[in-house]
């Protein structure tokens, strides 16, 4: 289920930090500039990351773990019917087997399809769920991220900082220092803000 949210929540994050990326422009490319990179993989990460976005990831897993069970349900009965039906046509197959009853062939597939029919739904509803819920509980939490990494550099003098992670999604990486990467630095930052200063 993680890996499902974190990649939901991905796409929501990349959406905020993409855009105070690109208005650095290109001018911090002279010589002498401090430039910074930050990994944000590592801001979800369970023990060393933003306790806060943990928290947000935490409670959009608790919303989402009924839907989620809802979906695996039904996966398992049609899993269950399927089984039922491959047994049944074993023992027509065997010597002397008894014949196979029409009657429950039929029935076991029109609740397959019926079954089948739900999960869609349930699906489309359950994607649906996660990312308005993504935007509602993680959004805000990401903006504020994203936010604090500006007045981080601010802070500590850093004309460029890079989304490390996008850089190398795209490709864009041919050379890094990892003396400049001050992902730790900035989460340590972070969660040491008072709680009633992150909002």
């Amino acid at each position: 289920m993680k890996k499902v949210l974190f990649l939901a929540v991905t796409l929501v994050f990349a959406g905020v930090f993409a855009a105070p990326a690109y208005s650095q422009g290109t001018t911090g490319a002279a010589a002498g500039v401090k430039m910074g990179w930050i990994d944000t993989r590592f801001f979800g990460d369970e023990k060393e990351g933003i306790k806060r976005l943990i928290a947000a990831y935490t409670s959009l897993e608790r919303e989402a773990q009924p839907k989620e069970q809802e979906l695996v349900t039904l996966q398992t009965r049609i899993q269950t019917l399927n089984t039922e039906l491959q047994q049944l046509q074993r023992a027509a197959a065997a010597p002397n087997g008894p014949p196979i009853d029409r009657t429950t062939v039929i029935s076991k597939n029109d609740e397959i399809a019926r079954l089948q029919r739900e999960g869609e739904f349930k699906k489309k509803e359950f994607d649906a769920f996660i990312e308005r819920r993504s935007g509602e509980i993680l959004g805000p939490v990401n903006q504020d991220i994203v936010l604090r990494i500006s007045d981080f550099a601010k802070q500590k003098g850093y004309a460029v900082v890079f989304d490390i992670s996008k850089m190398a999604e795209a490709g864009a990486i041919l050379h890094l220092d990892p003396s400049t990467d001050i992902t730790k630095e900035f989460i340590t930052f972070y969660n040491a803000r008072p709680a009633t200063a992150q909002r």
